[in-house]
């Protein structure tokens, strides 16, 4: 188990620290082997286990959770949630209104087709391609301290996945929507595996018979996609991102091209 301490900067980031203890809290009675903390909390919080100078924190307003399918039709976590104040809405989102702030939580369940959604127990779950890696690879349990902005903390535990599923994870998501928030995940992803490569508990992109398999090809396809277009001066600096060609470099140093592991 790793502890670490957060410092929340703003409300929003308040909000999401809070949809995230409500998860852990939720998801009490189950085995970390049937969730994973994804989205952006999960980048910032490998962030608070791998400390790394060169990479930036990203607010997030919600708490996004991988589960299994077989958690996603049961009716446990689904309850538990409801039972904390949320209300389910569209595509298995929770939103809990609390005076005039919304916190706000999304399941999601692994993509096994080309289907962006699944319905398990007649209920509609959005799906993110590598999840079904992340949830099958090692983990780490992350003790989480939250000084709140304003005042007050929180205190939860829960699982995230290693730093290589939650590359393979950032890529294949920056792959589908080529949102601005994947690409500065990336960036801060590619920032700890150059700085603290030797202390991950898994690294299997040196190893040719696994780089060049299932989600760990697709997503190093993606990775050297956004290599392209830096070269190409295609990717413009934004906020999280002030050096492409930066990022270019940590991808062909430390994720071999796809055909050539």
């Amino acid at each position: 188990m790793k502890t670490i301490n957060v410092i929340s900067m703003s409300n929003a980031a308040n909000l999401g620290y809070r949809a995230l203890a409500d998860v852990a809290d939720a998801a009490a009675g189950l085995d970390y082997d049937e969730y994973r903390i994804v989205g952006g909390h999960m980048v910032q919080l490998l962030f608070h286990v791998y400390p790394t100078e060169a990479a930036m924190q990203r607010t997030t307003a919600d708490a996004d959770a991988g589960i299994k399918q077989a958690t996603a039709a049961g009716q446990a976590l689904h309850e538990r949630i409801l039972d904390q104040g949320y209300e389910a809405a569209e595509g298995n989102h929770y939103i809990r209104r609390d005076e005039d702030q919304e916190i706000h939580i999304d399941l999601l369940v692994p993509r096994t087709g080309t289907g962006k959604t699944e319905i398990l127990n007649g209920r509609r779950f959005d799906t993110i391609p590598g999840l079904g890696l992340a949830l099958n690879s090692s983990h780490l349990v992350v003790e989480t301290k939250v000084m709140l902005y304003g005042g007050g903390d929180l205190h939860f535990t829960v699982p995230v996945p290693d730093v290589e599923a939650a590359l393979i994870l950032k890529a294949l998501a920056w792959k589908s929507r080529k949102a601005d928030k994947d690409l500065a995940d990336v960036s801060t992803l590619m920032e700890i595996v150059h700085e603290h490569k030797d202390a991950l508990s898994k690294w299997e992109y040196t190893d040719v018979r696994l780089a060049g398999r299932g989600d760990r090809k697709h997503a190093a396809a993606a990775l050297h996609e956004i290599v392209a277009l830096a070269n190409a001066n295609r990717i413009q600096p934004f906020k999280g991102l002030q050096s492409p060609a930066k990022l270019s470099l940590l991808i062909r140093q430390h994720i071999p091209a796809p055909g050539k592991a």
